[in-house]
């Protein structure tokens, strides 16, 4: 019997993360992306009544290949957006669509579209908006 097995590879670069996350909310977003569309980051996080500081966890990555495994292993976080990163990026192994929230076994995920793709097309910035409320303001 012949079987293959593949050797999954663990990043050793640990994320930056900025923010204290004290309501268990990780937002981990493109380097580039954050710091260009930095204000519509805070619109968006002080509209759901949040402090981008205080309440929130902001983790920032380049191309390369981080892993949230360790960080998310601590329970503090209930809830993660991937702004414009796909999730094998951060060490997720999972096919999801955008603009739905998945349940997972301690943390819900949510995949939508960059900050720059939303600010040019107002349909994904509104879809982005309506998970927020749903999640956070009912």
């Amino acid at each position: 019997m012949k079987s293959n097995i593949y050797r999954i590879s663990e990043p050793n670069n640990p994320p930056q993360i900025s923010g204290n996350g004290s309501k268990g909310l990780m937002i981990v977003i493109n380097e580039s992306d954050n710091s260009e569309n930095l204000a519509t980051l805070q619109g968006l996080v002080k509209a759901i009544k949040f402090d981008i500081e205080e309440d929130v966890s902001i983790v920032s990555c380049n191309e390369n290949q981080i892993s949230l495994n360790p960080i998310i292993s601590t329970g503090k976080y209930k809830t993660i957006i991937l702004i414009g990163i796909d999730p094998d990026q951060v060490g997720f192994a999972i096919q999801a669509k955008k603009n739905f929230f998945y349940n997972m076994e301690n943390f819900s995920i949510l995949l939508v579209d960059s900050l720059k793709d939303m600010n040019a097309d107002k349909a994904k910035k509104m879809a982005f908006w309506q998970n927020l409320q749903a999640k956070f303001l009912s």
